[in-house]
């Protein structure tokens, strides 16, 4: 029996009416079907007890055995374990199976659950782009001071670092982390951001290069200069249709920088980016 004021363990039908269906009219409640038999349970349960501390009360998590409580089971339509299912307003929203590596349970509950440490994070970084560092920064260590274990804090910090070029810090920080999130999509997208930026600090603005194009329309070098300088600013689109313009009249310009350049961007936005799809099919035009 946990000792958390989010966590609770239902005892019969009356107590899971009660602290499921009724509870969730007035706040979400994630309930763990589970079994002292299940080892992928035994993963589980530890994990969702976590999240349910850091999300603060956003979320109750409910736990069934499902041995001891098997009409609640029936009743749930539960066929394997672990089977965890969210209730919202009365009624049951979303559900999974199975032992989910944590980085799919967070999306599976923020897809659903308002989480107020994702909306200051969120608003820290709305601060970072009114350029108000200090305060960005600020904000984000005392929130890593409530919650440091919440690896979304440690990377909103590397990307407030990152986007005032404060490339030592960035880089400290994303050393910091342990290795399960180091190898993580979210940091490794960072860690590319990161060296496109310090690969680029030295080259001319976007307007400057646009500028030199007017007068060497044929220069391909600085349309990838002015393309590098497009993802360092996010802007991904304008950077990718520039690189196609390249690789349109040269496939293969600079041994494949162009390519490369295509594919990083390509990482940085994830396979399932519209960008990604439509440049991806774009480029294979060209190669096929």
């Amino acid at each position: 029996m946990s000792n958390s004021p989010f966590v609770i363990d239902i005892k019969d039908s009356q107590h899971f009416e009660l602290q499921v269906i009724e509870a969730s009219k007035q706040q979400a409640v994630l309930v763990d079907f589970w079994a002292d038999w299940c080892q992928p349970c035994k993963v589980l349960i530890p994990l969702l007890t976590k999240l349910s501390e850091e999300y603060q009360g956003a979320f109750i998590l409910a736990k069934v055995n499902a041995d001891e409580h098997q009409e609640i089971v029936a009743a749930a339509g539960v066929k394997n374990l672990p089977s965890v299912k969210l209730f919202k307003d009365g009624v049951m929203i979303d559900e999974f199976t199975g032992a989910k590596p944590e980085s799919e349970i967070r999306a599976f509950l923020d897809a659903h659950i308002d989480n107020e440490t994702d909306n200051e994070i969120n608003k820290a970084l709305a601060l970072a782009e009114s350029n108000e560092t200090e305060q960005a920064i600020a904000l984000l260590k005392s929130l890593n001071q409530q919650d440091p274990s919440n690896s979304k804090i440690y990377l909103a910090i590397a990307r407030v670092y990152l986007k005032t070029a404060d490339f030592d810090n960035c880089e400290a920080v994303l050393k910091a982390l342990p290795a399960n999130i180091q190898s993580s999509d979210e940091t490794k997208k960072i860690a590319d951001e990161l060296s496109l930026a310090k690969a680029t600090s030295d080259a001319p603005e976007v307007d400057e290069i646009l500028t030199q194009l007017e007068n060497e329309p044929d220069n391909n070098d600085l349309r990838v200069q002015l393309a590098n300088q497009y993802m360092v600013s996010h802007q991904y689109e304008q950077a990718l249709e520039t690189l196609m313009t390249i690789l349109s009249k040269d496939i293969n310009f600079q041994e494949g920088e162009a390519k490369a350049a295509m594919l990083k961007t390509f990482e940085i936005l994830g396979a399932q980016d519209p960008l990604t799809r439509q440049y991806r099919s774009k480029l294979a035009t060209l190669l096929y």
